[in-house]
């Protein structure tokens, strides 16, 4: 090139610039003096080099020494393990492969870019070194990659549950089904995939099927059903099955988990499902793990409340062997179911069967379900934690048990004011929780209660903002989705109001993990955002981090 005309040159360096941006990279060429003979301005934004560096005639060594001084040197062979090589061996080593009539090298630079080298050594002696960034890409395949190992391990997962799950999409066509699933419909799962119910299920049970799962993709809310149904055996099988739409707007998908309740219930005469067993006593009606008939020594009920049916629900079978034996001290009916969906079905049972349970104690580490299923079936509720419930469980039981109206209580409400705040004598708190869910109230209460935190609840946006202001909250825990200002609009007026360095730790609380939810979060001016259910560590960490609080308990 050195032999060209300056117009020709000129031609060809234009030329060279518009190749360098139809590939979105830059371009270098040498010549077999190892001299540079051409640098588009690319190579600005992706080495770190001084400008001058890439001027027509420079030393390629000293074009790499440049790229070495700024720390952005990279390593001949991305593909092993990175070297620790010295300024002079480096830039030898690079030399090396520019002469090399093919390379192609992939290096990381930090935690999130990606360059590509591409050099290849031409049969006239001039060497053209392409340099591309290709972060976008790798990003891609490295979601690609952890998208699939999420795949699989959701698979392992459900291959492993013990009851039949299935999952359609948007065209009611099977997608998904795990192992358990397809030995329920004596099929292979090959041979389910890709079908629809018409093709598996008997033209009735598909229509009423089909009906449900249309309503279900419309509405969004669950679906329960109570279903006898035919085995792969012959023998008939009674099964609740569970319908849930999961997804996002466009991309919905419908899961069913069925259980196998055959053992429990019985058909009668007119072929309704009932309950399998006398139920002379409080026993459960699902897979719960205790049942017990307690009775007080004669002249020893002190409580009065001797006799009456209360459910323990909890996933701890120590807190639930020790619940159970407190309540049976006070001659109380108990048994006891490990979650929610257990719970729906004894209340629903016990209904079905003219059984009135008097109360359910939740244990606060459950599911919110389990207080809104006592909720739905009008069946007061204590949820007590197991940090205070050998001293307050048996006086919560009593004082709830002798009220006629239906609750949902927490252990610390004996005495509670209108404005659920922890007492104090200072007006300062430590924690404004921003909920206007009641049984969510109840969760945040009991979980601040048991950290021994100040804390004050708002029910609404306003009242949001009116509290921050009375009460000098260290931290504020903020629904996004509250009454008469949203969090999202209480979050930002409070930070509009903020002064100069008074500025509070404000975690938004999500229902969904939506990543629209999440930006209009932190564009609102919070600082994290949490999911819920709420768990007792989640908060704590929340605390440890936003306020250095130490830590308040140990969990098992």
């Amino acid at each position: 090139m050195n032999d060209l005309s300056s117009a020709d040159a000129n031609i060809q360096i234009a030329m060279l610039e518009v190749i360098s941006e139809g590939i979105s990279g830059g371009v270098l060429v040498y010549d077999r003096n190892d001299l540079i003979v051409f640098a588009s301005q690319q190579l600005l934004g992706l080495l770190p080099v001084p400008k001058s560096f890439l001027a027509p005639g420079t030393r390629l060594r000293d074009f790499l020494g440049a790229v070495y001084d700024s720390g952005g040197r990279f390593s001949a062979d991305s593909a092993g393990p990175r070297r620790m090589l010295s300024r002079e061996d480096w830039i030898a080593e690079q030399i090396a492969t520019l002469w090399k009539e093919r390379a192609e090298t992939l290096e990381r630079r930090g935690t999130d870019r990606w360059l590509s080298f591409t050099k290849r050594r031409l049969s006239s002696g001039y060497g053209v070194c392409v340099v591309r960034d290709v972060s976008d890409h790798k990003k891609r395949e490295e979601q690609w990659r952890t998208d699939m190992e999420r795949v699989q391990i959701t698979e392992e997962v459900l291959d492993n549950l013990p009851f039949p799950v299935t999952v359609k999409d948007g065209n009611f066509t099977f997608v998904a089904v795990n192992k358990a699933a397809s030995r329920f419909l004596d099929l292979p799962a090959e041979a389910v995939l890709g079908r629809k119910g018409s093709d598996i299920h008997p033209p009735e049970l598909e229509r009423r099927l089909d009906l449900v799962n249309r309503q279900l993709f419309q509405t969004g809310e669950p679906v329960q059903l109570l279903e006898r149904v035919t085995g792969a055996d012959g023998s008939e099988v009674i099964i609740i099955a569970n319908k849930y739409r999961i997804g996002k707007p466009g991309r919905y998908y419908i899961v069913t988990a069925m259980e196998d309740i055959t053992g429990l219930v019985e058909v009668d005469g007119g072929g309704r499902i009932v309950p399998g067993k006398p139920r002379t006593e409080l026993i459960s009606s699902s897979p719960g793990r205790h049942d017990r008939k307690a009775r007080p020594e004669p002249g020893r009920d002190t409580a009065g409340v001797a006799g009456r049916k209360v459910l323990v629900v909890s996933s701890d079978l120590q807190m639930e062997a020790e619940a159970l034996d407190i309540l049976g001290e006070l001659g109380l009916d108990t048994s006891s179911v490990s979650g929610a969906g257990e719970l729906e079905l004894f209340l629903r049972l016990a209904y079905e069967s003219g059984i009135r349970i008097d109360l359910v104690v939740v244990d606060v580490a459950m599911d919110l379900q389990c207080l809104e299923a006592a909720e739905r079936h009008g069946v007061p509720a204590l949820a007590i934690g197991s940090l205070r419930m050998r001293r307050e469980l048996a006086a919560g039981v009593t004082r709830l048990l002798a009220r006629p109206e239906n609750v949902v209580e927490t252990v610390q409400e004996e005495e509670r004011p209108t404005e659920p705040v922890c007492e104090t004598e200072s007006p300062g708190i430590d924690i404004l929780v921003a909920e206007d869910n009641e049984v969510n109230q109840i969760v945040f209460s009991q979980i601040l209660e048991g950290f021994g935190y100040r804390y004050a609840i708002a029910a609404d946006g306003e009242e949001a903002i009116r509290l921050w202001k009375e009460r000098s909250p260290r931290l504020i825990l903020m629904d996004i989705t509250l009454p008469k200002l949203s969090g999202f609009e209480a979050s930002a007026r409070i930070r509009s109001l903020e002064t100069s360095g008074s500025s509070i730790p404000i975690i938004g609380v999500l229902a969904q993990p939506f990543d629209r939810d999440r930006d209009e979060c932190f564009a609102s001016g919070m600082n994290e955002v949490i999911l819920k259910p709420i768990s007792p560590e989640a908060l704590e960490a929340l605390f440890q981090t936003f306020l250095d609080m130490p830590e308040k308990r140990s969990y098992a």
